[in-house]
């Protein structure tokens, strides 16, 4: 997620050079057309650029207000994922007193709360589609048995096999009396709507905006950085500043571009790019929750963000 406030023009060029480059040389072109060959005949009337300007500016206003919604939807599932987390964590602590009952058994009660970490780092990584095993060791790994990892590491959806873990877990505490049948019913209520929340995020993930929005945009704002200096440069000529055509042609495409990469960017927010919903300081501040409720000592710090984006 981008939080600096301010436009940084280098990384804004690195990300669309070709933009550029292609309004250089349609502009270049009008110019040549026009000054060094002399063809007056080849213009486009304003009119027409004008129309299609504005067909654009509407696709674009469209395909970026559902690309925000993708986005928000995404950050509000996560939002949810950070409530259902603490209050699984809660249900599973305040249910037993751990001076009441063996060692043993607390064990297992704190069990569920390494689950719930696994169980939130392993969404994330799954969503990025990192695969690095060293990685999932360290974010996944480290909070299971070394078995359970490694059979959940050789299944397809692992986000689906750790809460199957703690699901068995609030059944062998139900098992050994430590629940009651209503704080067990509570506890499996809270699993089934973090499950909710995972396939929605495997929604949104597995089904991007229809690809014709972005093969279709890409072309009109093709044809229309084309256009666009053949019907402006009569206009500098008749001012004694065809040159200008450049200049223009280069801000007026880049401006589009810009308009339409922002939204390519927000439509696929799990992607790991800056302009993502900050998983990975979602998932710190749900591993610093849970870690300090059951008293552990490996607290981390909350991330910060890095280069203006918090990822």
């Amino acid at each position: 997620m981008i939080t600096r406030r301010h436009l940084r023009l280098d990384t804004a060029i690195r990300y669309s050079w070709k933009n550029i480059f292609f309004s250089l040389i349609c502009s270049i072109a009008a110019y040549v057309v026009h000054i060094v060959i002399g063809w007056d005949a080849i213009t486009i009337p304003l009119g027409v650029v004008g129309v299609l300007g504005t067909a654009l500016s509407i696709i674009l206003g469209f395909r970026n207000s559902s690309a925000y919604d993708r986005w928000w939807e995404a950050r509000k599932i996560w939002g949810g994922v950070v409530n259902e987390s603490r209050t699984f964590t809660r249900q599973g602590l305040t249910i037993v007193d751990p001076k009441n009952v063996p060692e043993e058994l607390w064990r297992k009660c704190t069990r569920i709360v390494h689950y719930q970490i696994a169980w939130v780092n392993a969404l994330r990584l799954q969503l990025r589609e990192q695969k690095d095993e060293a990685l999932w060791q360290k974010e996944v790994g480290y909070y299971l048995r070394k078995k359970d990892f490694e059979q959940i590491m050789q299944k397809t959806n692992k986000v689906t096999q750790i809460a199957m873990l703690n699901g068995y877990a609030i059944k062998e505490l139900n098992a050994h009396d430590i629940m009651d049948i209503y704080s067990y019913i509570q506890m499996d209520d809270t699993l089934t709507r973090l499950t909710d929340l995972q396939g929605r995020a495997e929604r949104i993930k597995a089904t991007p905006l229809p690809r014709p929005y972005d093969y279709y945009t890409l072309a009109f704002l093709s044809t229309f950085i084309l256009f666009l200096p053949f019907s402006l440069i009569e206009t500098f000529i008749s001012i004694s500043a065809p040159l200008l055509v450049v200049p223009v042609t280069i801000i007026v495409g880049w401006i589009f571009y810009q308009i339409y990469v922002l939204g390519l960017s927000m439509s696929s927010p799990f992607q790991n790019w800056k302009t993502d919903v900050p998983l990975s300081a979602i998932s710190t501040v749900i591993e610093i929750d849970l870690k300090e409720i059951i008293g552990d000592a490996d607290v981390p710090s909350p991330l910060k963000e890095d280069g203006g984006a918090l990822m």
